[in-house]
C-alpha cells in the first residue's frame, strides 16, 4: 500500500490569514446589542501591512514577491506571537502554492504547536498539519494533530479519518487502522464514493488482523466503486480458490477478468485457453491467447507459440461447423444444446445471439439444460452489452453450488459497479 495523502483541499483559501483582522468592516448597530464575543490579537500595523500587500501578490499569482515581501515582514522588529504565526500562515499556504510541502509541513506544524493560535484557526490548521504531516511519513505527529482536530467536534472529515487511518496502519495499529478507516468511508459525502485510501487502509488492516471474510467485502466495495485493475486481480484470484470449482466456474470467472480489465499474469491467458478448449470452445482460447499476446504477457514463441496454434487450428474447424450446430440446436426439442450453443456464441464475441440462445434454451427445459448456467451466462453477455440491470436481473436467478454462487456475485458486482455510472454520467 502507498502513502497517498494531500489533495486539493490544501491549496483552497488561506487560513483566516492576515485578512481576518485587517480591514474588517464595523459591526452593525444591532451586533453592539448583544454580548461582545471573546476578541481575538490583531496583527500589528507594521506586519499588517506587508502581509496585506503579500495577500495581494498571493492572488495575482505572483508567490515568489509574496514569499519574498512575508520575509520582510519575519525580519520586522518588536513582532507579537499573533504576528509570528500569521507570517507561519503566509509562508505555509506559499509553500503549499509552490508544492513546496516539506516546507508547508514546517510551518503548519509549527502553527498546530503555537501558543498562539487563535481558537477561530485551530480547525483548519490541524487539519492540514495532520494531512501535511501523515504525507511526510511522520506518522507520530500526524496522529497527534488529526486526534487533536477530532476533539474539537467538527463534522468528520473523511481526509482527516483517512490520513488517521494511515498513520495507524504504519505504526502498526491495525486495530485502530480498521476502526479509524471504517470512520473516514461512513464520513463521505452523500452521492460521493467513500474515501479511496480509507478504503485501502482498512482492507489492509483487516488481511492483518486475519479477518479474512471483512477484507473481501472491504475489496468488493473498492471494485465497485474505483475498479482498479489490482483490485479486480486480487478480488478474482481469491475466488478462483473457492472449494468445489468447476472448470466452467473457471472460465467464467476468467472471463470476467477479461471483461473487468482485471491485472492479468501470463499463466491467466493460458490456463483460460486451456479451460475453454477443455470445453469445446476453442474460438474463445484463441481470444484469450490473443490477448495475453497483445498485453505482451503471453510470448509468440516457444509454448506460447505452440498454444497460440493449436487454438487457431481448432479455431478454425469450429467456425466451419457452426452453422450445422446451430440448426441442429434449434431444432432439438430440449434446451441442452441451445445452452452449449449460447456458451459458443459468448466465445465468439457474439453476446445478443448468446442471450437469444440461452433464453431459448431455458424455454425448452430439459432434464440437461442447466437452468443456472443458463441465467449466469445471459447475465454475463448482457453485462458486456451494457445491459447491466437485466444482468443482475438474470445473475439473481443463479443458485446452485457456493462456487457458481460465487461466481454469479462477481458478475453482478461488475455489472453494477458504480464507478462504470459515474464515468457514463460525465459524457
Amino acid at each position: 500500500m502507498k502513502t497517498s495523502f494531500v489533495r486539493a483541499a490544501l491549496v483552497a483559501c488561506l487560513l483566516g490569514s492576515a485578512g481576518v483582522t485587517i480591514g474588517l468592516l464595523p459591526f452593525a448597530a444591532a451586533a453592539a446589542e448583544k454580548p461582545a464575543a471573546p476578541t481575538e490579537p490583531k496583527v500589528s500595523p507594521d506586519v499588517s501591512k506587508l502581509l496585506t500587500a503579500a495577500k495581494k501578490l498571493m492572488d495575482a499569482g505572483d508567490f515568489t514577491t509574496a514569499k519574498a515581501t512575508v520575509l520582510q515582514a519575519k525580519a520586522l522588529p518588536n513582532r507579537t506571537g499573533i504576528d509570528d504565526f500569521e507570517i507561519t500562515n503566509f509562508m505555509g499556504n506559499i509553500a503549499i502554492h509552490q508544492n513546496d510541502h516539506a516546507a508547508a509541513e514546517v510551518a503548519f506544524t509549527a502553527m498546530a504547536d503555537s501558543p498562539d493560535m487563535p481558537d477561530s484557526q485551530k480547525a483548519a490548521t490541524l487539519r492540514i498539519a495532520a494531512l501535511l504531516a501523515v504525507e511526510a511519513k511522520h506518522f507520530d505527529k500526524g496522529i497527534k494533530y488529526a486526534n487533536a482536530y477530532n476533539a474539537l467536534g467538527q463534522p468528520p472529515d473523511d481526509s482527516v479519518l483517512a490520513s488517521l487511518s494511515e498513520a495507524y496502519y504504519y505504526s502498526n495499529d491495525f486495530a485502530n487502522a480498521e476502526i479509524t478507516a471504517k470512520k473516514a468511508v461512513a464520513a463521505a459525502e452523500p452521492g460521493k464514493p467513500p474515501n479511496q485510501n480509507a478504503l485501502a487502509v482498512a482492507f489492509g488492516a483487516q488481511v492483518k488482523l486475519k479477518k479474512q471474510d471483512e477484507a473481501v467485502k472491504t475489496l468488493e466495495t473498492m471494485v465497485d466503486y474505483y475498479g482498479k485493475p489490482d483490485d479486480w486481480a486480487q478480488l478474482i484470484r481469491a475466488a478462483l480458490g473457492t472449494p468445489g470449482l468447476k472448470p466452467s466456474d473457471d472460465l467464467n470467472l476468467f472471463r470476467l477478468e477479461l471483461a473487468s480489465k482485471a491485472s492479468a499474469e501470463a499463466d491467466d491467458y493460458t490456463t483460460m485457453a486451456a479451460v475453454a478448449i477443455q470445453l469445446g470452445y476453442p474460438v474463445e482460447a484463441q481470444a484469450a491467447l490473443e490477448a495475453g499476446l497483445a498485453s505482451g504477457k503471453v510470448s509468440n514463441s516457444g509454448k506460447g507459440a505452440a498454444a497460440l496454434a493449436n487454438a487457431r487450428a481448432r479455431a478454425a474447424k469450429d467456425r466451419t461447423t457452426l452453422t450445422s450446430f446451430e440448426s441442429t440446436a434449434a431444432k432439438s426439442p430440449n434446451g441442452e444444446l441451445d445452452i452449449k450453443l449460447a456458451e459458443t456464441y459468448y466465445g465468439y464475441g457474439r453476446y445478443a445471439d448468446a442471450v437469444t440462445a440461452a433464453r431459448r434454451g431455458l424455454g425448452k427445459g430439459g432434464a440437461k439444460a442447466d437452468a443456472n448456467e443458463a441465467n449466469l451466462l445471459i447475465g454475463m453477455a448482457l453485462a458486456m452489452q451494457g445491459n447491466n440491470a437485466d444482468a443482475q436481473a438474470a445473475l439473481n436467478n443463479v443458485k446452485g453450488t457456493p462456487a457458481t454462487m460465487k461466481t454469479a456475485h462477481l458478475w453482478s458486482l461488475y455489472a453494477g459497479r458504480k464507478y462504470a455510472t459515474a464515468a457514463a454520467a460525465t459524457h
